[in-house]
This record gives structure tokens, C-alpha cells and sequence, in this order.
């Protein structure tokens, strides 16, 4: 009786068949490794071990994509590179070295206090916003390239002005597009896989570049005539924003930051329907149209909504605007409309129960229905118990299972993107302390009493 056992990698694939017969005196085994074609193995050389079963179905169509546009950058590269040397005075036995070192070295100082300014004003945002600043991390780095076709044709000064500004921009890009790309990364491992899931792209990086670098060196050398180097620029300049576009627009992402959560609640308010990642990934803006907005989707009314301080909701008081204020037990609300505008703030409890999510829901559920309290007149309007719309805590708490079920992370706090602050009442009756919570607890089925002040 033969008898067959198998190595298999984790996405079910045969490494090697090992066949024993037992009817034998010898009962030897024979072992037969399976041949993988060459193209394969190359191909997976460049791919997370177990894939396609160790990351996201949308892995592969952003890595795509990101090959393509990396490789068109490559080529741009080369091309701002040879301007910037021209620019520094290489090839011009005028030019003075000190000079030249003088700019650099005032380019390279100025860009790093900007890649600290930048980091610590925006890292907060860039996880719950990835695809956003992947996106504008490319519109930096292409800036600063035509920025580097200016500075051969410049005078001293105004070639210092240019050499700095390209330098910022590539630190904002730096900075924008390594942290980006460590959040997308996170959500494209599903084993635990981060580590090799880097290297890997690291590889593919490598050979991308490195093919990029000689189709480029062949450019720079053909390519001489300045006007040709400007329009073979925009060409590649276009394709590599297309690329890195489609490249963020194929990535579905499951946390909910304030556009993905917005969307995800109207269309329940609509419709009663949960979106799931994909559906939402085809709906989100990538550049426009999130981040707070909660302007109507036929235009009769415009609105944003932010988390701030208690201060934030007290002392803002715009010329014009008529103020509403609502108080639950786990956050203040404050609303300003006047005609077809209005304004939202929330400012966040302390406490264990505390749900950002929680409280963004109430404010989307506000705005759906602020054109129905503008109908009706926005002072009854809210001045009811239970205004239009109400949604129950029991409701909510049906919501967010559904949401869960449809396979977005809950726990992950992408709708605060700044440092986190809540507020802490005194007992005693005291004016509200503000309490900076490093790690705050992210519950979404905190209670709302619906009283107001």
C-alpha cells in the first residue's frame, strides 16, 4: 500500500511529494521535489512568502501600480539631477566650488528643520489620512523636480530661493510618503507578516529603480534640448501621478477615518445599508471632499465637523452664526449654521466609555438631517427631546456589530488626528480641566442621554 505525504507552503502549494510502500520489505521512500518554472520563481522571489493568502486582495493591484510609478520617477529623476548639477556649476570652470557647497549646504539645513516642523505638526493625521498623503507625497516630490529644471537658467540668489524650496518639498515628501507607506503596509499584512512584507517591496523598489536608472540613462544622454526635457517631464510627470492615483485608489482600507465613517453612516441613514471596505473605496475622495466635510451630496447645504477642546466649543462664537450646544455623557456638541452653512464641533470626555466614533455618528446624523430643521425651523428643531432623527443606543450598538460583521476594524481611532484631548468635569462643579489622554480607551457603545444645555 503507497502511502503520500506532502511539505506545503501557507498558500497550499506542493513543495515536495515524499511516497512510501509498506508492502515492501524495504519500505524505502522515495522523495520528488516539485519543479516550479523559472518565471515563477522569480516572480515570487518579489512576493511576501504564502501569497496570495498572507496579505489584502488589494495587495497586488497597489503594488502595481506603485512599480509603475516609481519607475517613471526613476526617469525624472536623472533628468532634475543633471539640472541641479548644471545649476550648481558643474562643467562651468566659472562657477565657484564654495559657492556651490554654500547652496547645498543651506538647501539640505533648511529641508530638515521643515522635516521636523512637518512630522511633528501632521504625524498624527498621516495614519487615519494614508492614502491621502501617499498621494500628496508624490505632488511634493514632482514639484520639487521642476523646481530643479528652474535652477540652471537662475541668477545666485534666486536659484538659492529655488534650491530651498525643492528641498522642503522632498523632506515633506520623505516625510509624508515613509509614514504613509508604513500604514499601508500594516493593512496589507495578515499574518503578522510586516517585516518581510517590507523587505519584500524593498526588492521590488530595488529592481524597479534600477530599471528605471538605465532607461533614464539612456534619456539623459539622447536628450539634450531643453524645451524637449520640459515636455518629456510633464509626460512622465502625468504618469507617475496617474499611477501613484490608481495605486492608492485600488487600496481598501478597514479602519474608518472621518470620510470612510461618514459615507458609511449616510448610506445607513439612506438606505439602511452597510457598506463594506470595497464599496467604500470606490466612493471615497482621495484629494477632495473628506477630512470633516459634511456638506449635503446634492449641494443645498455645506458643513465641517472637527474634534477640539472644551474651549474650542465655549469661547468660538462666528459673527452671524446662530449656536446650538449639546451635552451627552461622553461628549459636548457645539453647532453654528447660519443659512445654508453650519459649523460642528465635539469635544470629548474623559472616561473609559468614550467613543469617537460614537460621537461622529451623532454629528453625521445631525447634518443628514439639518436640511429637514431648516424646513421645519432649526430652534423647534432642536429644542425637542428627541430631535428629528434620533438614533437609539441600542440602534447604534446594532450598527456597529453590522459594521464589524462587514470586516472594518473598530478599534483602531482614525477619526482623531491630533494629539487626543478630553475633557475632564470637576465633581464639585468646577470649570471642566482639559486631561491631554495619550492612550485613550476606544469603546463605540457609549450611553447618550440626549439632554442639552
Amino acid at each position: 500500500m503507497n502511502r503520500s505525504i506532502y511539505d506545503i507552503d501557507p498558500a497550499g502549494n506542493v513543495l515536495c511529494t515524499y511516497t512510501t510502500d509498506s508492502d515492501k520489505e524495504t519500505n524505502k521512500m522515495r522523495v520528488e521535489k516539485t519543479k516550479v518554472p523559472l518565471a515563477k520563481a522569480v516572480f515570487y522571489a518579489f512576493l511576501p512568502a504564502g501569497y496570495p493568502h498572507t496579505v489584502t486582495d488589494d495587495y497586488l493591484a497597489y503594488q502595481t501600480y506603485d512599480s509603475l510609478q516609481a519607475f517613471s520617477s526613476s526617469i525624472t529623476s536623472l533628468l532634475a539631477n543633471r539640472a541641479v548639477l548644471e545649476g550648481l556649476g558643474v562643467g562651468d570652470s566659472s562657477s565657484s566650488p564654495t559657492g556651490a557647497l554654500i547652496l547645498k549646504i543651506t538647501g539640505d539645513t533648511i529641508s530638515r528643520i521643515a522635516t521636523i516642523l512637518f512630522a511633528h505638526r501632521m504625524g498624527q493625521a498621516i495614519e487615519p489620512e494614508c492614502k491621502f498623503y501617499r498621494f500628496l507625497a508624490d505632488i511634493f516630490n514632482d514639484s520639487a523636480q521642476f523646481l530643479d529644471l528652474l535652477t540652471p537658467a537662475l541668477p545666485y540668489f534666486p536659484k538659492l530661493g529655488v534650491i530651498v524650496s525643492a528641498g522642503v518639498l522632498r523632506s515633506l515628501c520623505g516625510v509624508a510618503a515613509n509614514a504613509s507607506k508604513a500604514s499601508l503596509s500594516a493593512h496589507f499584512a495578515l499574518t503578522g507578516n510586516l517585516a518581510e512584507l517590507n523587505a519584500k517591496e524593498a526588492s521590488q523598489e530595488t529592481i524597479v529603480s534600477l530599471l528605471g536608472m538605465l532607461v533614464g540613462s539612456l534619456v539623459v544622454r539622447m536628450v539634450e534640448d531643453k524645451q524637449v526635457v520640459w515636455m518629456l517631464m510633464v509626460v512622465l510627470v502625468g504618469v507617475h501621478l496617474v499611477m501613484n492615483y490608481r495605486a492608492v485608489r485600488s487600496v481598501q482600507m478597514r479602519t474608518l477615518n472621518r470620510q470612510r465613517a461618514t459615507i458609511v453612516f449616510r448610506e445607513w441613514l439612506d438606505s439602511s445599508t452597510i457598506l463594506s471596505p470595497a464599496q467604500v473605496s470606490a466612493r471615497e475622495s482621495i484629494l477632495f471632499r473628506g477630512r470633516g466635510n459634511m456638506s449635503s451630496k446634492t449641494g443645498d447645504y455645506t458643513g465641517y465637523c472637527d474634534f477640539g477642546t472644551y474651549g474650542d466649543i465655549m469661547v468660538f462664537n462666528p459673527l452671524g452664526y446662530h449656536r446650538y450646544d449639546f451635552e451627552t455623557e461622553t461628549y459636548f456638541l457645539g453647532i453654528w449654521h447660519r443659512g445654508g452653512n453650519f459649523i460642528m464641533r465635539i469635544a470629548l470626555k474623559e472616561g473609559a466609555n468614550v467613543s469617537p466614533l460614537n460621537a461622529w455618528f451623532d454629528a453625521v446624523n445631525h447634518a443628514y438631517y439639518f436640511d429637514e430643521g431648516l424646513k421645519d425651523g432649526l430652534q423647534s428643531h432642536y429644542e425637542n427631546e428627541m430631535p428629528l432623527g434620533y438614533i437609539s443606543e441600542e440602534q447604534k450598538k446594532t450598527i456597529f456589530e453590522a459594521l464589524t460583521a462587514k470586516g472594518w476594524d473598530l478599534t483602531t481611532n482614525g477619526l482623531e488626528t491630533r494629539l487626543p484631548i478630553r475633557v475632564r468635569a470637576g465633581v464639585d462643579g468646577s470649570k471642566a480641566a482639559l486631561l491631554l489622554e495619550k492612550d485613550p480607551a476606544q469603546s463605540h457603545l457609549g450611553h447618550q442621554e440626549g439632554k442639552r444645555d
